[in-house]
């Protein structure tokens, strides 16, 4: 017995370091006053302008995109996004009582936007409040004005498929304690604007970031680019020298319209032009390009942050890549890769054949894609699949041989490493 009171007293100190140090980090992710849900009535205005304001905002935000299924209602809720940990489904944010947010208060809505909390319980990082709590006060009233203002949807999202401890939420609280801070809302919407839309209501970062470990987000990574969680695409940084070929009205034309003489968007980007920033305004698009090209480029620390899968080393396909594109590839873009104006993009500079992360190049070979159908686009010609023309081992040679002439990149993909990719989730 009298050793048993020794261990114990030879361990607490150990304890109470551990408490002390939990205790830290507990007030460093904003203490107990995410928790507490308001229960506040507070009244905002639904008049016309408001509402169409919250759906301008909404529009920027890409609320809908990602609130409503294929196919399905709007703002209904119900897609889902894949995880290292599970599947997540978005929630109902129409205005229906039992499965929307119609006994939601004004205050209720702004508290869990900025604060990842609410009645059900800590919010899952997919949601991306730590950049919604960026927004001013009048903007996340006007989002809510709008919300409410949309026809009621009974409809709800399946239960999320997460494994343990992930699928506890309380356990999120420790996740929150080792890499959320809070960060305090803009005093007006006005002020830097490009900065306001991009780090905020565009939440730009939560794919065009470096992320570090169980998917957080470190201030190292801001925008510097990195395989998107789940999706299986590359997203490039976003930053001054990345972006040193736009002038800020191409930039800023090519957020509205996913096209510009140096490239079209595909993939996840042509969506988000497509259901997103096609709605921006012209002072809008401008201050976000400028912005956008005033941001530094980020060393990322190597060990830091998590980097883009390294391929095993296999042997390198022998086929000879030139050939192939010649063959295939050369009608369209051109002998030298230099495209045709207006219609095929060049493939000298364009993100897929630069990118570090051959997964961009390796999607559009197999699967082709389409740009966005836009105003300065409206008949846009689609890359066609070559998954049943070409083998692996032909696939891999012609990627090596774009990515080695007009990329500066050191290709080395096998026809296994195409073969692995063979999986990719086409969302």
């Amino acid at each position: 017995m009298k050793r048993r009171h020794l261990v114990a007293l030879a361990l607490l100190p150990f304890v109470f370091a551990l408490l002390a140090i939990g205790g830290v980090l507990f007030l460093r992710q904003g203490g107990f006053a995410p928790y507490r849900i308001p229960a506040s009535q507070r009244t905002v205005a639904a008049d016309a302008a408001t509402i169409a304001r919250g759906q301008y905002l909404a529009h920027i935000g890409n609320c809908a995109a990602c609130h409503t299924t294929r196919g399905g209602t709007l703002f209904a809720g119900g897609r889902a996004f894949t995880t290292d940990v599970g599947t997540i489904y978005s929630t109902n944010l129409t205005p229906d009582m039992h499965s929307g947010l119609g006994d939601w208060s004004a205050d209720e809505f702004a508290h869990t936007l900025r604060n990842g909390v609410s009645r059900h319980g800590v919010l899952y990082p997919v949601f991306p409040y730590e950049h919604f709590a960026l927004l001013a006060d009048a903007d996340i009233d006007a989002l809510y004005a709008y919300l409410r203002s949309l026809p009621p949807s009974a409809s709800t999202p399946p239960p999320n498929r997460l494994d343990f401890p992930a699928s506890w939420r309380p356990a999120l609280i420790g996740w929150r304690m080792l890499y959320y801070r809070p960060v305090p809302a803009a005093e007006s919407a006005s002020v830097d604007r490009g900065r306001y839309l991009v780090d905020g209501l565009g939440h730009c970062a939560m794919c065009h970031s470096s992320r570090g470990s169980q998917g957080s987000l470190p201030p190292q990574g801001y925008l510097a680019g990195g395989r998107i969680p789940g999706i299986g695409w590359y997203a490039p940084p976003l930053d001054g020298r990345q972006l040193q070929r736009y002038t800020d009205e191409q930039l800023a034309d090519y957020l509205r319209n996913g096209n510009s003489p140096h490239g079209a968007a595909y993939g996840p980007m042509a969506e988000v032009v497509y259901a997103s920033l096609h709605a921006l305004d012209d002072e809008d698009a401008l201050a976000m390009a400028r912005y956008l090209k005033s941001v530094p480029p980020h060393v990322v620390r190597e060990g830091l942050l998590t980097a883009p899968e390294a391929a095993p080393q296999r042997t390198v396909s022998a086929i000879d890549g030139a050939d192939i594109y010649k063959r295939d590839c050369s009608d369209c873009h051109g002998a030298n890769g230099e495209g045709k104006d207006g219609a095929y993009p060049p493939l000298k500079d364009a993100v897929a054949v630069t990118a570090p992360d051959p997964i961009n190049a390796v999607r559009m070979v197999l699967y082709g894609g389409m740009p966005v159908t836009s105003r300065t686009n409206p008949q846009p010609h689609s890359m066609p699949p070559f998954v049943q023309q070409l083998s692996s081992a032909e696939v891999a040679a012609v990627i090596n041989h774009i990515r080695e002439t007009w990329g500066a990149q050191s290709s080395r993909l096998s026809a296994a490493d195409i073969e692995a990719m063979h999986g990719l989730v086409i969302d």
